[in-house]
């Protein structure tokens, strides 16, 4: 599924830092920032 500008994002679930899961969905109403960081603290 691809993601629409100005479109709702679609739900999914994510380890937190502290490997808890968090959903999308559980923080409706919120502001919230993604930050993805692949293969972070390497070269590539």
């Amino acid at each position: 599924m691809a993601a629409e500008v100005g479109q709702p994002a679609p739900g999914f679930t994510l380890k937190s830092s502290k490997m808890e899961d968090v959903s999308l969905e559980e923080q409706r109403g919120k502001n919230v920032l993604l930050l993805f960081v692949p293969f972070a603290f390497t070269p590539t």
